[in-house]
């Protein structure tokens, strides 16, 4: 029944990408907000960012199975999150990335090991 209604209709696969794309970018904005907030090293936003966002895509994509279990494309939802996640989280990777080239972001001094 799923895969008829993907190969009638092949522009769902981009509609149910949406929001993923709108879940990361809200997580990725709030993520660097509490950043802010919490005064955190550019070392900590970078972990606590990636974190969220690899660790809350599951829970979203369950939420939406619960909260519409008769819709037939949710289940559809569930393979394209995992699949989309991993380059979202590379164009994550290289905002950070270009948010500490550009200054937004101090790199701390000296990373200490906690063995000294």
């Amino acid at each position: 029944m799923l895969e008829s209604v993907v190969l009638a209709n092949p522009g769902v696969l981009a509609l149910l990408a949406v929001p993923v794309v709108v879940f990361y970018a809200v997580n990725f904005v709030l993520g660097l907000a509490i950043g802010r907030l919490g005064a955190f090293s550019y070392e900590e936003v970078v972990c606590f960012n990636c974190t969220i966002l690899s660790r809350n895509s599951p829970t979203a994509l369950a939420i939406a199975v619960v909260a519409f279990p008769h819709e037939p494309l949710v289940p559809l939802a569930l393979v394209i999150g995992p699949l989309l996640e991993l380059p979202l989280l590379s164009v994550v990777s290289q905002l950070l990335l270009g948010l500490r080239e550009r200054g937004v972001w101090e790199r701390t001094a000296s990373p200490t090991s906690g063995f000294e």
